[in-house]
């Protein structure tokens, strides 16, 4: 799955067409399919906002995704004041139509940008004010359908490497039907020759990057593989079995939590602190506790956390998962004491009035009281 930060997005379906070229196939005479039923056709989660659904982090959960299935919003002023400012997408530049009635201000005025992709649309527009001396702003914002893009940059790259496609790009979904009503809706694929592949990385990187950049696809898309895997049936109810029973196995009561998916995107996820302080514990006796803990962000150095708990006494010493959305923050993990114990902490914080910085900037200092509390001496700020 190419993910953003590696190569060009695009360099992963030039390498598997060069594959195939090399293999000696001149021409495909059917349809180029796309086959995205190894997960239950489900792209969002029980109780996500409709307005999530356009951004990034609220990107549909394919089998088959592309560059985190989301496209990076660029926007920049423009030269003069009273221009367009300049508004592109990363790395299909062309994949929506984009409407920019984005205007370049007066230095020092102030900055009002505006997005909005309506769903099932292929339009997004872009709108609002952006002073002469801003500088860049960066978003990401979803593709409407990955597995679909992907048929057709494999398309692309095969014709230009000589590869002729007769046929159209056709995707293959499983739905909840054709599911409902197979013998066997996840067959284990016949054997067949393989022309080209590409590796992703191992699990536990995998886990690393969902943990230190709280990365929502990546997470919804392990669940639905956990229940593939687990069950052999790729589908998020089936997946939110296969966690409910991992939360039983480390002995969580079932009041104590509400599983709707897997990334806390829904609203109708709920948790108590001692489940997750449960959690903690469980896995600070599991044989594969380092794997976890080198996952997590490290207070002031990495991932969520790069740029809080920036000095002494916690910088370093606190590794943690963090959580945000509007009017709610999370901050759960382990403190590194200068005892040499390790303390599991859990503090969540429902329904304030503050925006999400406010809000996580008293998780942290009441992560500083504990802190200090357990480690038993005074610290100079």
């Amino acid at each position: 799955m190419p993910t953003v930060g590696e190569d060009p997005a695009e360099a992963i379906f030039q390498k598997l067409a060069e594959q195939v070229a090399a293999h000696g196939v001149r021409e495909v005479t059917g349809n180029l399919v796309a086959d995205d039923s190894y997960f239950l056709f489900e792209p969002y989660s029980h109780g996500w906002e409709e307005e999530d659904l356009q951004w990034g982090y609220g990107a549909p959960v394919t089998a088959l995704a592309f560059n985190d299935n989301a496209l990076l919003l660029r926007v920049r002023p423009a030269a003069k004041v009273g221009e367009r400012a300049e508004v592109r997408l990363e790395p299909i530049a062309d994949y929506y139509q984009l409407n920019n009635r984005l205007e370049t201000i007066p230095a020092g005025s102030r900055k009002q940008i505006y997005a909005q992709r309506m769903p099932g649309s292929m339009q997004l527009d872009v709108w609002g004010e952006i002073p002469l001396d801003a500088g860049e702003d960066q978003d990401s914002v979803s593709i409407a359908d990955p597995p679909q893009l992907m048929g057709e940059l494999l398309h692309r790259a095969l014709e230009a490497r000589g590869v002729a496609v007769r046929g159209r790009v056709e995707v293959r979904h499983l739905t909840r039907l054709e599911a409902a009503t197979a013998t066997d809706p996840f067959p284990k694929a016949p054997p067949r020759v393989v022309l080209a592949e590409h590796l992703s990385h191992p699990l536990a990187e995998d886990i690393k990057i969902i943990n230190k950049v709280s990365h929502n696809l990546h997470v919804e898309m392990l669940l639905r593989t956990l229940g593939h895997e687990v069950k052999n049936y790729g589908s998020l109810t089936v997946g939110l079995e296969v966690l409910q029973e991992f939360a039983a196995q480390v002995g969580i009561e079932p009041t104590a939590v509400n599983f709707a998916d897997g990334s806390g995107l829904s609203r109708q996820d709920l948790v108590a602190p001692r489940a997750i302080v449960k959690l903690l514990e469980y896995m600070a006796a599991s044989p594969r506790f380092q794997v976890f803990l080198d996952s997590l962000p490290v207070a002031g150095e990495d991932g969520t956390l790069a740029d809080r708990f920036t000095g002494p006494p916690a910088r370093g010493r606190i590794h943690a998962k963090t959580g945000a959305m509007e009017h709610v923050n999370a901050l759960s993990g382990y403190m590194d004491l200068p005892s040499g114990e390790r303390l599991a902490f859990s503090i969540l914080g429902n329904n304030h009035p503050l925006k999400s910085a406010e809000g996580a900037a008293v998780l942290d200092r009441i992560a500083l009281v504990i802190y200090r509390h357990f480690a038993g001496r005074r610290w100079k700020e």
